[in-house]
């Protein structure tokens, strides 16, 4: 009787510890993406009319678009033609923010709705993105779906305009974003998640993805630079890098705690640039303007630790970025890798003297999806 109690008091641990207690007020969100190589279908259009422009094909190919949106009732979408890279936030206030690199969506699902259409009128595109926003107050239990209704669109549009499944890429972004000290806030409900992966979550509710799939699990964390942080360190204002005490502090405390719990594939960006995280074959770092491209091979289990600052300047920001390697993947999901990043931001938190009563740590949980 003493083994069977001790062997289920086992196995409950073991449940619970893929189990995630996040706060009730934790927001979602889902978005997919769909990127078109224009290059055959730029080159037909120009052929059958010489003198088209590439806004009168933009105006032509929205109207299309849009119109199929309308027969599938999708009701947040955007058209986008200006070699941009597009990020999706929730916001409760609806916007665009357009800067050189970046088109930025901030957007409540539980309220938003349009049609929006971005494009350079005086040059052709390196490609063509359709941004569709889930909206509704049950994003991810209708996530599946939301995404086989947008894919029987794009099968509409594309027979329609004659481009071929091999132009198309289809991305689908589930992301959850909350303050990881709401409970130290007064808020003390909680939900629960277990991070299980997008095609398991799919397949059990009926809906087989493609064979080429591929996923990627990350998070990121945004600790704000607050005076605590600064008495921490030392710091020359005289120095040509007065700032370097203070970025080597939270980048050796972030990766010795991290590498306590087995979380190899690691980055800190204190320099003003927002990462962008991608899978890739070989792992790599390239700065480009606004943004800090950051590749990593999830197979390997040695991982890659970035550490990129500049020292020179104080940022009100530092971002951490954490990256599931299919290590950190069990038959339950990724749970347990969320717990135990989470783990590693309360000890560094409070290493690093953020008060959990006011101050804000804001975590997003990103999964993702790519099918060509």
């Amino acid at each position: 009787m003493l083994q069977r109690h001790t062997r289920m008091s086992l196995i409950r641990k073991r449940s619970a510890a893929h189990k995630v207690y996040l706060p009730a007020s934790a927001r979602e969100n889902q978005y997919l993406l769909v990127e078109i190589n224009p290059e055959h279908l730029f080159r037909r259009m120009r052929d059958n009319a010489e003198s088209i422009t590439p806004e009168r094909v933009y105006q032509a190919l929205s109207s299309a678009f849009f119109q199929c949106c309308a027969n599938h009732q999708v009701e947040n979408v955007s058209f986008i033609a200006c070699n941009k890279l597009v990020r999706v936030m929730y916001s409760p206030e609806q916007q665009v923010v357009e800067t050189e690199q970046q088109l930025i969506f901030l957007y409540n699902p539980n309220t938003h709705h349009g049609r929006q259409h971005y494009y350079d009128k005086q040059h052709w595109s390196k490609k063509i993105q359709l941004l569709f926003l889930a909206t509704g107050d049950d994003i991810r239990h209708q996530a599946p779906a939301f995404h086989q209704q947008v894919t029987r669109l794009m099968s509409e549009f594309a027979k329609g305009q004659g481009i071929s499944a091999g132009d198309m890429k289809i991305k689908d972004f589930q992301h959850l974003t909350y303050d990881v000290f709401e409970a130290h806030k007064g808020d003390k409900k909680t939900v629960t998640h277990g991070f299980r992966p997008i095609a398991k979550r799919y397949q059990q509710q009926g809906f087989i993805l493609p064979a080429k799939s591929r996923a990627m699990t990350f998070a990121v964390a945004s600790l704000p630079v607050t005076r605590n942080l600064l008495n921490q360190s030392e710091i020359d204002t005289q120095a040509a890098d007065p700032f370097n005490p203070l970025y080597t502090l939270v980048a050796d405390s972030f990766t010795n705690l991290a590498r306590q719990y087995n979380l190899n594939h690691l980055a800190m960006v204190a320099n003003g640039k927002i990462p962008i995280v991608r899978q890739s074959d070989e792992d790599f770092v390239i700065p480009e303007g606004e943004l800090l491209n950051l590749g990593f091979n999830t197979s390997a289990f040695s991982g890659q630790l970035v550490s990129q600052w500049d020292a020179s300047k104080l940022v009100d920001t530092i971002r951490l970025v954490f990256v599931a390697s299919e290590h950190n993947c069990s038959h339950r999901g990724y749970g347990r890798f969320v717990n135990h990043l989470t783990e590693v931001l309360n000890k560094l938190t409070t290493q690093l003297g953020y008060n959990k009563e006011k101050d804000a740590i804001t975590l997003r949980v990103f999964q993702l999806l790519e099918q060509d």
